[in-house]
């Protein structure tokens, strides 16, 4: 190898190692929607019920985001999963444990 693939293999090691930045995101009342009504299906809820779920729980939720100028996804997951418990336990218990082995 010569040296300038040598430097060249550092320079890309080096950037590869590097953890990546957290980047700032939106809110999207209808990406939580569709989050909501894949669960409630995961668990084998009708249609028509996870529908009605999942829109209920993204109208408060998002009335609650609306009051806050920054939330971190933490306090958004526990939100979502504070207002599904209204309707079912089980489905907030997994949406807030989604993505962890359970």
């Amino acid at each position: 190898m010569t040296e300038k693939t040598i430097k060249a293999k550092q320079k890309h090691l080096k950037f590869k190692h590097r953890p990546k930045k957290s980047q700032a995101r939106t809110f999207s009342q209808e990406e939580l929607k569709l989050a909501i009504m894949c669960e409630a299906r995961a668990l084998s809820f009708s249609l028509p019920i996870a529908e009605v779920i999942a829109d209920s729980t993204a109208n408060s939720v998002a009335q609650w985001v609306m009051k806050r100028p920054a939330i971190t996804e933490d306090d958004l997951n526990r939100r979502v999963a504070k207002e599904i418990a209204k309707y079912n336990d089980d489905l907030a218990y997994v949406y807030q444990n989604r993505g962890k082995i359970i």
